[in-house]
Formats: C-alpha cells, sequence, structure tokens
C-alpha cells in the first residue's frame, strides 16, 4: 500500500512539471523584454537609440544630450514604447504616434491603424490615461509590461543601466484599453481607400459618426437621399458633404455614371451675387461631384445648402458659397437660440481631444455629445464665440477650433513663437517669428503654415483678426 501511495505522488509530481498549473498566454516566436536594452546592442542602435525613434531624434528620449534647462532625459514612456512596439513589428512604428501618451489610444482609434480592444494580449501596447507600456507576458488574464517613465537627471546616462526601466505589473490602473499592432485579422484593422460613388439612403434615422465603427461618437442623423461617398472602410463609408461616416448594412450603392443632380440638403430661399467668372457649377455640394461648367456672373437664388454649398434655382447645380456675397439680408436663417446665423459658412477644424457639442451656446445648454480632435465641421452662425454647426445645429466653442478654408491673418504678439519645419513639435524649430500680423494659408492639428516662409506656428498662441 505504501509503495502504491509513493508511485501515485511521484506521478503527481511529474505531472505537475510538465503541466504548470498556471497557464500562460504567449506568442512562440515572441522573445519578451525584460531589461533595457543597452545602447551597443543591435536593437538599441535600430529602435531605441536613433534617429529613427521619433523621439529620440526631437530631444524627448535618452539621446545624451543637455536641455536648455541643463538637464538630461533619462526616461520616457513614449519614446520608450515606440521603439519597442518598433523592434516588435520589425520596422518603425506608424509615425502618427509621435503625440505624448495621453492621446494614444484616440489617434489609433481615429487614424484606424491597428486593431484594439479590453483584453490584455503580448505585444499589445497598453494605453492609459497620461501613460504607454508594452504587454511582454500575460499570466491568467494578468498582464506584465515593460515601460519607462519621463523622468530629468542633472547627470548624463552614460549607459542604458542608468535610464529609467521597469519589468512587471503595470505601474500606472488608469487602463483606456489595448493597441494590437501584431495582430492584421481583426475587423477594425480594414483599410481606409477612396471611392467614386453615390449611397442611397432611405432610413429616417441612420447614425453618422465621426469614425467608421460604433465605438465613434455620434453626431447625429443622415437625412433620406442620395448622397456622394468619399472614402470606405471595412463595412462603413464616409459622405463625401459633411465628412461623417455611416454604416453600409443600412444604404444602397447608386449607379456612379448617373447624371443626376443631388437634391438633399437644408431648404433655403435667398439671394445671391456672384462676381467671379470661372466658379464652376457641380452636380453635387463638394469639388468630389462633376463640374458641369462656370456659372454666369450675376444675382441668383439659393433653395438649397449643404455644409458650404448652395444650390442655384436657375441653374439646379451647386456652387461653393464662400465665393458668392449675401445681397437679401431679411431672408437670413434664424436659430432656435435667437441668433441669426452668418451671412456665409465656413469650414473648422477641432484642435483640442475632444470638444463638447452642447444644444445652445453656452455651458449651461445640455451636452449633446463630443466631437474629436481633426473632425472637420462647418460652422453656420455665430454668437458670443460659439459656433452652431451646420451638420446637426448643436453648438461648439469655437476657441478650441481652427479654420481650414482659405487664407485669413493672424497677429502674433509673443517674441518667442517658435517656426517649425511642420505641424508638431517634434518638426525642426526653424527660429522664432516676428510679431505682428501673419497670413495663414494651411492648418493642421492646430498649426497654421505662414504664408511668408512656409513654416508652421501654434495657432493657440496667436489671435485671428
Amino acid at each position: 500500500m505504501k509503495k502504491l501511495f509513493s508511485l501515485i505522488i511521484s506521478f503527481i509530481i511529474a505531472v505537475s512539471i510538465v503541466m504548470p498549473l498556471t497557464t500562460t498566454e504567449s506568442n512562440a516566436a515572441f522573445s519578451a523584454r525584460t531589461t533595457v536594452p543597452s545602447y551597443s546592442s543591435a536593437a538599441g542602435k535600430t529602435y531605441y537609440y536613433t534617429n529613427n525613434n521619433i523621439f529620440y531624434s526631437s530631444g524627448y528620449g535618452p539621446n545624451q544630450v543637455k536641455r536648455s534647462d541643463g538637464k538630461y532625459v533619462t526616461g520616457n514612456c513614449t519614446w520608450y514604447a515606440y521603439g519597442r512596439a518598433s523592434e516588435i513589428l520589425g520596422k518603425n512604428l506608424n509615425t502618427n504616434f509621435r503625440w505624448d501618451a495621453s492621446r494614444w489610444w484616440d489617434i489609433n482609434k481615429q487614424g484606424n491603424y491597428y486593431p484594439y480592444g479590453s483584453t490584455p494580449k503580448v505585444g499589445a501596447i497598453a494605453c492609459y490615461d497620461s501613460h504607454v507600456a508594452i504587454v511582454e507576458k500575460v499570466v491568467n488574464g494578468k498582464p506584465y509590461v515593460s515601460e519607462s517613465s519621463w523622468t530629468l537627471s542633472a547627470s548624463k546616462p552614460t549607459t542604458a543601466d542608468q535610464l529609467v526601466f521597469h519589468y512587471g505589473s503595470p505601474w500606472s490602473n488608469s487602463l483606456k484599453g489595448y493597441i494590437y499592432i501584431t495582430d492584421t485579422d481583426s475587423s477594425s484593422s480594414s483599410e481606409v481607400k477612396n471611392v467614386d460613388y453615390s449611397v442611397k439612403i432611405t432610413a429616417k434615422d441612420l447614425n453618422m459618426r465621426t469614425g467608421p465603427g460604433t465605438e465613434y461618437s455620434r453626431i447625429g442623423y443622415v437625412k433620406k437621399g442620395t448622397y456622394k461617398a468619399s472614402q470606405e472602410c471595412g463595412n462603413w463609408v464616409k459622405l463625401a458633404d459633411s465628412g461623417y461616416w455611416v454604416c453600409m448594412s443600412y444604404v444602397t450603392k447608386v449607379n456612379t455614371s448617373s447624371e443626376n443632380v443631388v437634391d438633399t440638403g437644408t431648404d433655403a430661399n435667398y439671394r445671391v451675387k456672384i462676381s467671379a467668372v470661372n466658379l464652376n457649377m457641380r452636380l453635387g455640394p463638394s469639388t468630389s461631384y462633376k463640374s458641369k461648367g462656370y456659372i454666369t456672373p450675376g444675382n441668383y437664388t439659393i433653395i438649397k445648402t449643404s455644409g458650404d454649398w448652395g444650390k442655384v434655382k436657375e441653374t439646379g447645380y451647386w456652387v461653393a458659397l464662400k465665393y458668392t456675397s449675401k445681397i437679401n439680408s431679411s431672408s437670413s436663417e434664424s436659430s432656435g437660440n435667437g441668433s441669426s446665423s452668418s451671412s456665409g459658412t465656413y469650414k473648422v477644424e477641432i484642435n483640442t481631444l475632444a470638444l463638447r457639442m452642447r444644444t445652445g451656446p453656452g455651458t449651461e445648454y445640455s451636452m449633446k455629445g463630443l466631437l474629436l480632435i481633426g473632425t472637420q465641421c462647418t460652422i453656420k452662425a455665430n454668437k458670443n464665440g460659439w459656433g452652431q454647426l451646420a451638420e446637426n445645429g448643436y453648438w461648439i466653442k469655437l476657441s478650441y477650433t481652427v479654420p481650414v478654408d482659405g487664407e485669413y491673418n493672424v497677429k502674433v504678439t509673443a517674441k518667442d513663437l517658435n517656426m517649425r519645419t511642420g505641424p508638431g513639435i517634434f518638426y525642426t524649430r526653424k527660429g522664432y517669428i516676428k510679431p505682428g500680423t501673419h497670413t495663414i494659408v494651411e492648418t493642421d492639428g492646430g498649426w497654421g503654415k505662414v504664408k511668408s516662409n512656409g513654416y508652421w506656428i501654434k495657432l493657440s498662441y496667436t489671435t485671428k483678426i
């Protein structure tokens, strides 16, 4: 009996050796990083301590260069995560992840660069409120990560061991989710492609969203009618006139060879004067529609509007209203909040992470959703620093937007406003711009391109004239 008991115990021990009681989710080809790469290692030279790493090259990584404050960077979560993600991929991570950690999650959702979700997976980027890390191992659903954090030191780091690095349970607990950079099979990674067709919408309450998926913010309903499509992503299509997305399950594609004029939009009835001799007439309310020639200068009646386009009663075609002037002020459209709309519409781009829409021009009005950074929308009325959206009638605070159509002037009063070669702090600095009035010819994410020299400045430090 004792001999049998001993055999049973021996069998249990043997089984426990070859079959661990804890299970680990891993990729057989994946090698977890538990130590910081050395300066001289192949990985270090390729992904971390190199200009291939956009944070290292811009001074936001441990590049051993003394900063203007006399200190050295010895750690940064975005520098490390960008390098480690690139190492895992075997190529540079998408360079749109060049911003601070708090924006990585939304950048990926907006750009649809990689699949994402709430389940930890080996090789994924873990995104927190103000931190990013890399998942190296998952044990019984618990992630173990490698990470760094923003740290400055008065001493120059001579070896990588002096850098801030951690492997183990995540430092942060304010998780937003995981970006699966190695997962290419998820439907959320569908490629965005340009298209040239129209869609017919018959549902009366089809949601419009800021991106191609239900996880994006809803900004209202689209009216029944036929619309020009500009892009397609998975089972979603982007409407050319509004820039918002609808689900293709509820629309019908229309023959692209059709010469029918688009008849959607908001009913209107006012007169405009056209002075330009080469203003295009189009089949629909955007430049993506076919031109039907130039309209003869003169006075015309606008019977429908869509964004900053108007349908001309006399010709039946659409023209860009920014090239017209309103001549019948009595027909101004009245808003539900007692303010009259401006004589023309204009487009703006959201330059804050998420901007609230409200039912009226003030914070005392109810919130009706969010517009994410980079979203472009049309303003049809202004009141006390607020703008009314042509797309859904809600209001947004204009100080968190920048214009996107045409040239305009700004006033610079700061004596130390940097000029850069591109729209972001990671582009090369080209000195200070002189105080005074400057013309902006292009905008991108809160930055404006200066007409006189071609460099970019941060528009939040300027005043529009």
